[in-house]
């Protein structure tokens, strides 16, 4: 099987393949990042719910995240005294 075309690409994506074929394809999937890239794209648009950027952290989080780091220290610092 050549598995470095479109074809290969679209018959693993509609899950055509033959399981030796699907595992040859796998195996040059990890092997060719055009390959990859390809079935990586069209799974994001199937499922773009699951590559959803983080949220920014607001200047709010930043403070309330150093303020816990903050109060941890002296929690730290009060069990070595006791």
């Amino acid at each position: 099987m050549k598995v470095c075309d479109r074809d290969s690409v679209r018959k693993f994506l509609s899950k055509q393949l033959e399981e030796d074929d699907k595992l040859n394809f796998l195996f040059h999937l990890d092997n060719c990042l055009s390959c990859w890239e390809e079935v990586y794209s069209a799974e994001k648009a199937k499922h773009p719910h699951y590559y959803k950027k983080a949220p920014k952290r607001s200047r709010m989080m930043d403070k309330e995240l150093r303020g816990l780091e903050q109060v941890g220290k002296e929690e730290d610092d009060m069990s070595e005294v006791a």
